[in-house]
């Protein structure tokens, strides 16, 4: 019966979403603010991002909101990414969960008792680095800018029933080249879990970046708006596949999928290898390796420290490190 998942899977995950009609290829070009699409923490960039049914710590404040309804603790994160031409990204969350003013009940009934749900904050830093502006002919000018973009998004996930959680975040949007210019958005997500076959399974559904446009001067541009069906199951305790279909306003939907396989050792201590793939970048294009992306993590006690790396070919390979405190 195990065999059938997969197919289950994949099929459900291929099937037409009726949002994907207004985002095509055509639209390659006319978004701004294209890091709020670089992902967050390094566990999600290991697992190639198909995180969006998996995640319910404090990233899920950037991943999908909905997941903070399952969140048990307060945590705080903090994520460093170093990529290709001297580029570097800044990644940090804090949530924690809100108990409910009416209190808690031992009676088992279909709503859940916590029904405040969790609350999350991020922050999002990109930094490209110095750049030499040149005039009409190509000349240097002898001036550099260092264009900046950064993104400051608070999020609310509540649980409506034993099995299904609904999330919004509200995004602030900041982005420098020479000029300046800011906007807001908002993130909309839903989580339905429930055992599959006896096994732990969870669908996702979300839209980010939604509303909002960037002005430079006379020139307006939308956000990179995408519509996300996402799902994960979990074959055993300590194992998890997760395949999620992205739709972006900039191209075509592409796939995302990844695992996990955790190592327990001593109580609170616990090692982790990952996995994942997508589809978004065309490896012709880079000449090279795309795509794919391993990571690895430990945790002990309270603290979590995990790595990803992934390669672009031609230019050049990224790296991603974070820090987690639960407590």
């Amino acid at each position: 019966m195990k065999m059938t998942l997969l197919p289950l899977l994949l099929a459900f995950a291929l099937a037409p979403m009726p949002a994907t009609a207004a985002f095509t290829s055509s639209d390659n070009g006319t978004v701004a603010a294209q890091f709020l699409q670089l992902g967050a923490d390094a566990r999600s960039e290991g697992m190639g991002e198909a995180v969006h049914a998996e995640c319910s710590n404090s990233n899920a404040v950037y991943w999908n909101p909905a997941g903070l309804a399952s969140l048990q603790y307060h945590e705080a994160s903090f994520t460093h990414g170093a990529y290709y031409q001297g580029v570097f990204y800044e990644y940090a969350s804090y949530a924690q969960p809100v108990p409910s003013l009416l209190g808690s009940s031992a009676r088992e009934r279909d709503l859940q008792t916590n029904q405040l749900g969790s609350f999350g904050v991020s922050m999002l830093y990109l930094n490209a680095g110095s750049i030499s502006m040149v005039d009409n002919t190509g000349a240097p000018t002898g001036q550099n800018f260092t264009p900046q973009d950064a993104a400051f998004i608070a999020g609310w996930g509540i649980p409506l029933t034993k099995h299904l959680d609904v999330g919004v975040s509200a995004k602030y949007i900041t982005s420098k080249i020479v000029e300046s210019a800011e906007t807001g958005a908002f993130d909309f997500g839903a989580r339905l879990h429930f055992n599959l076959f006896t096994l732990p399974y969870t669908i996702a559904g979300g839209a980010q970046n939604v509303g909002g446009r960037l002005r430079f001067l006379s020139q307006q541009e939308m956000l990179p708006t995408t519509f996300t069906l996402g799902n994960s199951i979990r074959p055993t305790k300590n194992s998890v596949l997760s395949l999620d279909m992205i739709a972006p306003r900039t191209g075509n939907p592409f796939l995302a999928m990844g695992g996990e396989y955790r190592i327990p050792f001593d109580p609170g201590m616990a090692a982790a290898v990952r996995v994942g793939y997508q589809n978004r970048s065309n490896s012709a294009d880079l000449y090279g390796t795309t795509g794919l992306s391993v990571g690895a993590g430990l945790t002990f006690s309270k603290f979590s420290v995990d790595y990803a790396w992934m390669p672009y070919g031609l230019l050049g390979d990224t790296h991603r490190f974070s820090l987690s405190y639960r407590f």
